[in-house]
């Protein structure tokens, strides 16, 4: 098995260096919200994420056509409608996703010593493991990203505000209660839409916005009720 460090590279050191405004500053709404925006910032810039698009007629033609954000109606160059997005998106999903967890581990650490252990490398339900019976499955993105021309472009819904974000983490709480019928199955997330709000059901005990103190703290009580006490 491989060891925390392995894992987390550039996980951990992003984090690590992002905690700090955290250290300095407290627990706030925009702290946590600065914390878990400049970890996404700082692993699409690591990992080259940017939202971008190129023409294709020029590249037929020798030229090159391209462009940060979001792609024009028509090419700046040839004038054709022959514009796609390079499909970062497709790599951005995981990084950002294992960014989230990472970000969340420390601060689960660090802020209230509660130890647990990432397990995404070793299955696919959930992300943190406290006990064998608590678990945490981590759902969070960015609502934009930043580009090298220093544009802002948006991507759309982020956390479990996005459809197949919600189903993915209900389906992996349902199979996982089927093994563990008495656990406790949580979820955190950087967007809730309004109707999960204070959301419960039989296999996902709760869903919380850790970029807002109350709701943090809802979870740290929820899991000192269950027995869950951070190192002091």
């Amino acid at each position: 098995m491989m060891h925390i460090s392995d894992l987390a590279i550039p996980y951990l050191k992003i984090a690590k260096q992002n905690y700090k405004i955290i250290e300095k500053n407290g627990v706030t709404n925009e702290t946590l919200s600065r914390y878990f925006t400049e970890c996404f910032n700082d692993i699409c810039s690591a990992m080259s994420l940017y939202k971008c698009w190129v023409c294709v007629r020029c590249m037929e033609l020798c030229k090159f056509s391209y462009g940060w954000g979001d792609k024009p109606d028509a090419c700046p160059t040839c004038g054709e409608k022959t514009i796609y997005e390079v499909a970062t998106f497709q790599a951005r999903a995981s990084y950002v996703g294992e960014t989230f967890q990472w970000a969340f581990w420390l601060l689960l650490k660090n802020q209230y010593g509660i130890e647990s252990r990432p397990t995404s490398d070793i299955t696919r339900l959930y992300d943190l493991e406290i006990r064998p019976d608590v678990v945490i499955e981590a759902k969070g993105s960015p609502k934009y990203i930043v580009n090298p021309d220093g544009s802002h472009s948006q991507l759309g819904r982020a956390g479990m505000t996005r459809s197949d974000t919600k189903k993915k983490a209900f389906a992996n709480a349902k199979e996982w209660s089927m093994r563990f019928q008495n656990g406790h199955f949580f979820v955190v997330t950087n967007a809730i839409p309004n109707e999960l709000r204070a959301y419960r059901n039989d296999t996902v005990k709760a869903i919380y916005d850790v970029t807002k103190k109350n709701q943090l703290e809802s979870l740290i009580f929820d899991l000192k009720t269950i027995g869950i006490v951070g190192k002091t």
